[in-house]
């Protein structure tokens, strides 16, 4: 059972450990109440690193999951609810924060920049590391060693099959991952939500690694 392994986040084993989700909880639709959660062993002090950030990923991967609309299901009723709770003004004004003009070539239009918003990268990059506690290529790895970012720009086709791909559901979460790179990076991750918005992380690799 996930509660007797070692904490994915930072191999604590002298404390309480619990199953975590990689990808945030809040981030399934009821809709997917079948649909196969990815989870890992997690202690209750890196729980804690990222419990306030987890409803401002959700409310900013919603706020983008769709350039149109926002997604018709449980999440979206969900953050409603969330910005009548206790902290929802503060919440409702973080996020209307993030929300900048596209600029000249579109001035109608509204962009987030999800990436350079601190807790929404914090959880990025928890979601890669727990990836890599899940398909044991690398366990307890440091916050500091992961860098994540929007991808923008093409997998270069000859690095396409080095690319190991795993599919949740097809229209919510894909990911991908290849180890070994080079004698610096660890590993390379894609984070594919919704149809549209791929993110990348990289793992550097650390002293003694193999």
């Amino acid at each position: 059972m996930l509660k007797h392994c070692p904490c994915a986040y930072c191999g604590r084993t002298d404390v309480p450990r619990t199953k975590g989700h990689v990808l945030p909880a809040n981030m399934y639709p009821d809709s997917m109440r079948q649909v196969q959660r990815i989870t890992v062993a997690e202690c209750e002090k890196c729980k804690l690193l990222w419990e306030d950030a987890e409803p401002h990923f959700r409310n900013i991967l919603l706020g983008i999951w769709n350039a149109d609309a926002l997604p018709d299901d449980s999440r979206v009723d969900a953050m409603w609810r969330g910005f009548g709770a206790d902290d929802g003004r503060r919440r409702a004004t973080e996020l209307h924060a993030l929300i900048k003009p596209r600029g000249p070539a579109a001035p109608d239009r509204e962009v987030i920049y999800p990436a350079k918003d601190d807790r929404f990268n914090l959880v990025l990059r928890r979601i890669v590391r727990g990836l890599a506690a899940k398909h044991k290529v690398g366990y307890a790895i440091p916050d500091n060693a992961v860098t994540c970012n929007v991808m923008l720009w093409e997998i270069p086709p000859a690095f396409e099959p080095e690319l190991s791909w795993h599919v949740v559901s097809p229209e919510f979460f894909r990911y991908a991952y290849a180890t070994d790179i080079d004698e610096t990076l660890h590993s390379f991750w894609l984070l594919r939500f919704s149809r549209h918005l791929l993110f990348y992380g990289v793992i550097e690799r650390q002293r003694g690694d193999a």
